[in-house]
């Protein structure tokens, strides 16, 4: 049996009619605990398995229809997954709607979630390490030295990712754009 009645994923509308629903309700699913992996809400993972499982691109309204989910909703997961490089869109003659199809690189993907999900995280975290220190001083000095020898540690942790997210990405294939991050914060992309 499929998860996806456990996850309570939105069920594909070709799914009820026959014709690959089995297909499509199993890609969906799929794609929304991939999705949930990378903390993204569960409509972009089933919009991509949408478009994965479907062998023509399809429009906003198709993917409305099929996922009955709100216009906003689908709206708001293509433009994430358009940022990310997750699909592309695409013309057909004749047609004034804009079609999309999924990115089929894994290392297009990959680099896209790790540049949308991980960079901000470390951007951020940068930050808020910083401003920890001085709240040490609200301790006594025996829980003073235990949480700054944690803080400690999670400036090394920061640290490590932000060197390892490079060569990651750099693994992976030419990142969308650089994704070395500054110690002060912000990253040298000018993104």
């Amino acid at each position: 049996m499929s998860g996806a009645a456990e996850s309570h994923a939105p069920v594909p509308e070709s799914a009820a009619a026959g014709g690959g629903g089995a297909w499509e309700r199993e890609v969906v699913d799929f794609y929304i605990h991939l999705a949930q992996a990378f903390s993204l809400p569960k409509s972009v993972g089933a919009i991509f398995g949408i478009l994965f499982a479907s062998p023509r691109a399809l429009a906003l309204d198709d993917i409305v229809e099929r996922l009955s989910i709100s216009k906003g909703s689908a709206s708001s997961g293509l433009k994430l997954l358009q940022r990310v490089g997750a699909v592309q869109p695409t013309y057909e003659p004749g047609d004034r709607r804009t079609r999309y199809v999924p990115e089929m690189s894994i290392r297009r993907l990959l680099t896209g979630l790790l540049q949308e999900t991980v960079t901000p995280h470390l951007r951020r975290g940068a930050a808020q390490l910083e401003s920890l220190a001085p709240l040490l001083n609200e301790f006594p000095p025996d829980e003073r030295k235990i949480l700054a020898a944690r803080l400690r540690a999670l400036n090394t942790w920061q640290g490590k990712a932000k060197r390892l997210l490079p060569f990651v990405l750099g693994f992976l294939g030419r990142p969308l754009r650089r994704a070395k991050i500054d110690p002060g914060g912000g990253d040298e992309s000018g993104a």
